[in-house]
């Protein structure tokens, strides 16, 4: 939204400042030919030369002035010429004829020498009020200066038009299930921002519509087989008196429920995760010392962990849940590592990562991304304990820290190797 913003009154600006300027000049070059065409003193000039031509030839010029004076309203007097004050650069114009021209804010005077006479006859004009000629001019003027920054606004609006246009129909699409639907996010959109909201918004809820079909289905398929085995029991122990056999389904009765609360426990931690993250603010927190405490509680263990903290590690998050990615993926590790693993920080200006390799069998590749959703187990888990919820909880751990969790196999040791990595 400060791109929109900033670019729409970076526009007006723009557009007043250029079309005004350019009218302006445009208008002053016209009203500067129109005053080279026009002379509104001309008639005065006129009038002026032929009174002192006709002031020069009388014997009384001052009894002409007076007679004169009473048939015009225009004040005329005359001056001794040796009275008038000239600079030498204007003697010489004036005493060949040409007139001199001075204007106050009072009035206007023209000077015209009488040479016979050695006079000066003075005219003292009234300020010449000019009516605007141009005054259809400047109405033109101001219609395309208001048009032009309509078009210029018109021009800017229509890309921002176009994208509305388009998140709209996407937005639509979306609602109408499908869910795979994406903006293309160009750089130079004015609602970039927005668009990348929207599509980090759809993928959000695509990911927990997906998730909430895979947990239905996983559900009603883990579920079955305990249920089954519950009313197995319960229909047997209605069979059957002997204290040794009815003690002995109702321990299969305690282990089924039991079964179904660790299910049902797990699921409920998955559904959690992102609600509980939302409600968390995130602080720094030492990854090196979360992973050396998650070490030091495994130190049991049958296989060798090869940890060492170096520097310091810092990312932004909730302890609570890194150490849940870490624990998960080191009881992962130990699942089906063969002797050896090995945890370790690599860290760099951009980015920070944790990676943990293992000596087992690795993962296929065709199977990495599946191995990240809900109840996907990998091709040993058979003889393993556990859901497939281990990775899925990584997964999900790692996108609400705006992390990445990548798969591959590792060079050092032969088998899987995760890498967490968070960005700076």
């Amino acid at each position: 939204m400060p791109k929109l913003t900033l670019s729409l009154l970076l526009v007006i600006l723009v557009a007043v400042i250029g079309m005004g300027g350019v009218l302006d000049n445009l208008f002053s070059q016209y009203q500067s030919q129109a005053s080279n065409q026009f002379d509104e003193l001309s008639p005065y000039r006129q009038l002026g030369k032929s009174l002192a031509l006709t002031l020069d030839k009388q014997q009384e010029p001052e009894q002409f002035i007076a007679n004169w004076q009473q048939q015009d309203e225009l004040t005329v007097t005359l001056d001794q010429l040796d009275d008038f004050f000239l600079p030498d650069s204007l003697k010489q114009s004036f005493y060949g004829g040409k007139p001199l021209v001075f204007e106050t804010d009072s009035n206007i005077s023209m000077h015209f020498i009488v040479p016979s006479q050695q006079k000066v006859l003075i005219f003292n004009i009234p300020p010449v009020v000019k009516e605007s000629q141009n005054s259809a001019l400047q109405l033109l003027l101001t219609a395309v200066f208001y048009l032009g920054i309509l078009l210029v606004v018109l021009i800017w609006l229509y890309p921002l038009i176009k994208q509305l246009r388009k998140l709209r129909q996407t937005t639509k699409a979306f609602g109408e299930g499908h869910l795979q639907q994406r903006i293309n996010v160009n750089s130079t959109s004015y609602i970039a921002s927005i668009e990348n909201e929207f599509n980090h918004m759809a993928q959000r809820i695509e990911t927990l519509v997906s998730d909430n079909k895979l947990l239905s289905d996983a559900v009603a398929h883990d579920l079955r087989t305990p249920l089954a085995r519950l009313r197995f029991g319960i229909e047997m122990l209605q069979e059957t008196d002997k204290a040794e056999t009815r003690e002995k389904y109702q321990n299969h009765l305690s282990r089924d429920i039991d079964e179904m609360e660790r299910l049902v426990s797990v699921l409920l931690n998955y559904a959690r995760i992102e609600q509980a993250m939302m409600a968390i603010e995130p602080q720094s927190i030492d990854l090196n010392v979360l992973i050396s405490q998650c070490v030091a509680a495994v130190s049991d263990s049958n296989k060798v962990i090869n940890w060492h903290a170096q520097g310091i590690a810092m990312v932004n998050g909730d302890a609570n849940y890194l150490s849940m990615l870490i624990n998960n993926l080191l009881g992962n590790a130990q699942q089906y590592a063969s002797n050896e693993i090995t945890l370790k920080i690599t860290n760099t200006a951009s980015a920070l990562q944790f990676i943990i390799s293992d000596d087992g069998p690795g993962i296929a590749k065709e199977k990495r991304d599946e191995l990240l959703k809900p109840f996907m187990r990998g091709e040993q888990a058979h003889e393993k304990p556990g859901y497939g919820m281990g990775l899925a909880i990584v997964s999900r751990i790692a996108q609400l820290h705006d992390a990445k969790l990548v798969i591959s196999d590792s060079v050092e040791l032969g088998g899987a190797e995760f890498c967490v990595t968070f960005h700076g």
